[in-house]
C-alpha cells in the first residue's frame, strides 16, 4: 500500500494534479489496493473536518479579505514606509516592516508576496532598486506573514498534532520580531554595498499623521493576540472578533466595502476555505495509510541511525523542510510531512511548541528557497526579474531567515518562553 500511495501521488503532481486532489486519489489507489472498504474513505475524511479548531480558518481567511479590501493595507504600508522609509535602502525596509504589521493578515505568504509586492515593487523600480533585488526582499517578507500571528498554517498543524492553537499563535511572536529584525539588517548591509539612497527623514508630523491613518490596521493584531494571550478568547472566538472588526471598519470607519460587496467577500472566502478544508479531509486518508504502513516508525529508525541528538535531528529536518518548501505550498507540506516526523520528535523529548514554529519558519523559508521557491517566483513575475537572478538575490535573506531558526533549534526558550510564561 505505501508504495501505491507515494508512486501514485508524485506520479499525479508531475502532472500538475492539484495537491488536495493528488493526495485524494492516491489514497484511494492505496485503499483500492489494500482491499480496505471504501466506506473509510467518507468516514475518514468527514472526521477530519469535524473540528472546533478549524472554525477558526474561514473566519480569518474573511476577515483578511475584510481588511485587504478596505484599504488597511495600504495605509499600513505608508506607516512603515513613514517609520523606517529613511534608513539605507528606505522602500525595502518599508517592504519588511510592512510584512511585519500586516502580520497574518492573508494567512498565506504567497498571497502576501503576490499583495504587498504588487504595491510596492513598482515604486522601488522606479526609484531605482534593480529587479533581483526587489523581488528577492519582497519574497523574503512574505515568509513574516505565516508567523507572525494569526496563521492557517499554524492551525493546519494544531489539527495534525494536537498542539495548542493559542500556543503556536503567542510563540510566532518573538521569531517573527527576530525574523523582521534579521531581515532588515540583511537589507540594510545590502543597500549600503549596492549604494542604495536613504529616503527622506520623517518629522513628527508625518509619522503622527501615518499613525492616525492606520491606527485601525495596527489596532487589529493587538485585538487577536490580546485576548489569546490574557486567555479573554480562544483562537477561534478571536476569529469571529477580527471578522466583525474587519466587518465594521471596512463599512463603517473606511466606508471602502458595501453591503454590495460583502457577497463577492464572502465567496471569495469560501473558496479559499474549501481548498484549505479539501486539503486537510484528503490528507486525513493519506495519514491513515502512512500510519497503518508504519511510515513514521521507519523515517524515525533512519534518522535515529544518524543520530539521536534533538538538535541535529531538527536541523535534518530542517534541511528536509527546504526542500520540501520548493515543491509544495507550506500547508500541504504541514499536513504529508509533520505525521511523519511528529513521533520522531516526541519519542526524543522535543518541545511540540518549538518544533512547530521549527516547522512553520522552515517550510516557509523554502518558499524562497531557489530555483523554484512559490514566493520568489510570484514576486519576479511582478518585478519582470529573472528567476536565476532573483534567486541568487534571495540568498542573503535566506541565510539571515535560517539563522534565526537555528537559533530556535539551539535556543527554544525564543519560541517557547511567552506561550509558557502565560500560563505560570
Amino acid at each position: 500500500m505505501a508504495t501505491v500511495l507515494l508512486v501514485s501521488f508524485f506520479v499525479l503532481l508531475l502532472i500538475n494534479v492539484p495537491v488536495s486532489f493528488s493526495l485524494g486519489i492516491a489514497s484511494l489507489l492505496a485503499i483500492l489496493w489494500g482491499g480496505l472498504p471504501l466506506g473509510l474513505l467518507v468516514q475518514k475524511m468527514t472526521a477530519a473536518m469535524d473540528s472546533f479548531v478549524l472554525l477558526a480558518v474561514p473566519m480569518f481567511l474573511l476577515s483578511g479579505h475584510l481588511m485587504a479590501r478596505s484599504g488597511i493595507a495600504r495605509d499600513i504600508i505608508d506607516f512603515a514606509d513613514s517609520v523606517v522609509g529613511w534608513l539605507r535602502g528606505g522602500l525595502a525596509q518599508a517592504n519588511i516592516a510592512a510584512g511585519t504589521l500586516m502580520g497574518g493578515m492573508t494567512g498565506s505568504a504567497v498571497a502576501e508576496a503576490a499583495s504587498t509586492g504588487g504595491a510596492l515593487i513598482p515604486p522601488m523600480l522606479k526609484r531605482g532598486y534593480d529587479a533581483p533585488f526587489t523581488a528577492a526582499v519582497t519574497a523574503a517578507a512574505s515568509t513574516l506573514s505565516v508567523v507572525i500571528p494569526p496563521s492557517i498554517p499554524m492551525i493546519i498543524f494544531a489539527v495534525v498534532t494536537g498542539v495548542s492553537v493559542a500556543d503556536l499563535f503567542i510563540a510566532g511572536v518573538i521569531p517573527g520580531i527576530l525574523m523582521a529584525l534579521a531581515l532588515m539588517v540583511t537589507a540594510w548591509a545590502l543597500a549600503v554595498r549596492r549604494g542604495y539612497q536613504k529616503g527622506p527623514r520623517p518629522t513628527f508630523s508625518s509619522i503622527a499623521k501615518a499613525t492616525r491613518a492606520s491606527v485601525w490596521g495596527l489596532f487589529m493584531p493587538v485585538v487577536i493576540i490580546g485576548s489569546i494571550r490574557y486567555g479573554i478568547a480562544t483562537p477561534t472566538e478571536a476569529a469571529v472578533v477580527a471578522v466583525a472588526y474587519g466587518l465594521v471598519v471596512g463599512m463603517f470607519v473606511y466606508r471602502t466595502i458595501t453591503v454590495r460587496q460583502l457577497p463577492a467577500i464572502v465567496l471569495e472566502s469560501m473558496v479559499t476555505t474549501g481548498m484549505v478544508m479539501l486539503m486537510i479531509a484528503a490528507a486525513s486518508l493519506y495519514g491513515l495509510i502512512v500510519t497503518r504502513e508504519q511510515l513514521p516508525q521507519a523515517a524515525a529508525e533512519l534518522i535515529m541511525n544518524l543520530t539521536t541528538e534533538p538538535h541535529m535531528v531538527l536541523l535534518l529536518i530542517l534541511c528536509v523542510y527546504f526542500v520540501a518548501g520548493m515543491l509544495l505550498d507550506l500547508g500541504a507540506n504541514i499536513i504529508i510531512l509533520v505525521p511523519v516526523l511528529w513521533p520522531l520528535t516526541q519519542k526524543l523529548g522535543i518541545d511540540p511548541v518549538q518544533f512547530g514554529i521549527v516547522t512553520i519558519i522552515g517550510l516557509a523559508i523554502g518558499l524562497i528557497t531557489p530555483p523554484v521557491g512559490a514566493s520568489l517566483f510570484v514576486t519576479c513575475g511582478i518585478a519582470r526579474a529573472n528567476l536565476v537572478q532573483g534567486s541568487r538575490a534571495a540568498l542573503p535573506f535566506i541565510l539571515a531567515l535560517t539563522a534565526v531558526v537555528v537559533l530556535i533549534i539551539f535556543v527554544p526558550s525564543v519560541a517557547t518562553w511567552l506561550p509558557y510564561s502565560a500560563k505560570q
